[in-house]
């Protein structure tokens, strides 16, 4: 009589330990990849305590519809966040749908009745920061998970999750690390900090470490113009309004690369060095940040990990549809560079260090 297949003889054909294949086997949490793995090589050795024919769990096909609200340009950014989204779906043999809605030339009834047409089962949404448009996705109906949202609350407590980076924790603590390092008290916050959500909680960050330190702060020391009127990306820009300031900050607060990359050159043109006379901070961590020097100081999410993530909460909305809105952070990491570092010299210009 043939010996049954056991869960020892599973893990010694995959090289894995008997608890990780048990736990893929009964549900429990591993990698997906891991688990695929394990199903798959129990299934070919006709393990008998998995069902000949896919659980319901893995039986669920999703037609899930990614939005963004307007063009996705910061490419750096946004492409490793899509591939998680789309390698989780491919994974789980969900159906993925893209539709960029432009608030200004599209009617919201089209995009209406594209969902309609569609029937997702569920929706991401990205770059979604005009409220109106957010509260009309939101009563369509379908489960949504936002990635980064728009700055004030709504009222709606239901249908929807935000998953984002630990901004405003982030921020917070370069402000007491420079601080504490070279005794930087006159921070400058430089971005529209009513965008979205994470712009909000950078400058927010920056403004309860300059309390921590017992630092003076106001308003009329920051560059914060709405940026559907004012360019980021001119350098003579950022220089004008820099000229404005009643102070010379020590440290630029940028609230992501690209305008951190942008504030680099306006203070190349007022003959302000960087790190030397003034330091700058970026977010993101993306080729903005390492593309000429100074390189800037930065924060890095796994991006791969984020888009990921999105789906899982998504996925898991969808099944749980009645759960309140969920708050989902992710952490990130400084990446300490020659913009922040007036000590630096050739062998610590990358220093990666955690906050």
């Amino acid at each position: 009589m043939k010996k049954a297949v056991t869960i020892k003889d599973i893990a010694e054909q995959l090289n894995l330990s008997r608890n990780t294949v048990a736990k893929a086997l009964n549900g429990q949490y591993v990698p997906e990849s891991t688990r695929n793995t394990v199903i798959k090589k129990a299934r070919e050795m006709n393990y008998k305590g998995l069902n000949a024919n896919p659980t319901e769990a893995e039986s669920r096909k999703y037609r899930i519809l990614l939005v963004s609200g307007k063009p996705l340009i910061n490419i750096n950014y946004f492409i490793p966040l899509i591939k998680g989204i789309e390698n989780y779906c491919f994974e789980k043999h969900y159906e993925l749908f893209q539709y960029t809605f432009n608030k200004d030339r599209t009617p919201f009834s089209d995009f209406s009745e594209y969902v309609k047409s569609l029937k997702p089962n569920g929706v991401v949404a990205i770059e979604c920061f005009n409220r109106a448009f957010i509260e009309k996705l939101i009563n369509i109906g379908l489960p949504v998970v936002f990635n980064d949202f728009t700055v004030n609350d709504l009222a709606i407590n239901r249908g929807y999750d935000i998953i984002s980076a630990d901004d405003e924790r982030a921020v917070y603590s370069i402000v007491k690390m420079l601080h504490s390092k070279f005794n930087i008290k006159k921070f400058t916050f430089i971005g529209d900090a009513k965008h979205c959500r994470s712009f909000h909680e950078r400058y927010m960050g920056m403004l309860k470490g300059i309390i921590t330190i017992g630092a003076e702060h106001h308003k009329t020391d920051d560059i914060l113009c709405g940026d559907e009127s004012f360019d980021y990306g001119n350098p003579h820009a950022i220089q004008t309004e820099i000229l404005k300031l009643k102070f010379k900050p020590e440290c630029f607060i940028c609230c992501n690369d690209f305008v951190a990359r942008t504030v680099c050159k306006a203070l190349e043109n007022l003959g302000t060095r960087v790190p030397a006379d003034a330091l700058v901070v970026g977010f993101d961590n993306v080729s903005e940040a390492v593309s000429m020097y100074p390189e800037i100081t930065s924060f890095s999410i796994n991006k791969d990990f984020l888009g990921r993530e999105t789906m899982r909460n998504l996925v898991s909305r969808i099944e749980n549809p009645d759960c309140p809105t969920r708050m989902i952070t992710i952490r990130t990491n400084c990446v300490q560079r020659a913009s922040t570092d007036r000590y630096q010299n050739e062998a610590n210009k990358c220093e990666l260090i955690t906050i």
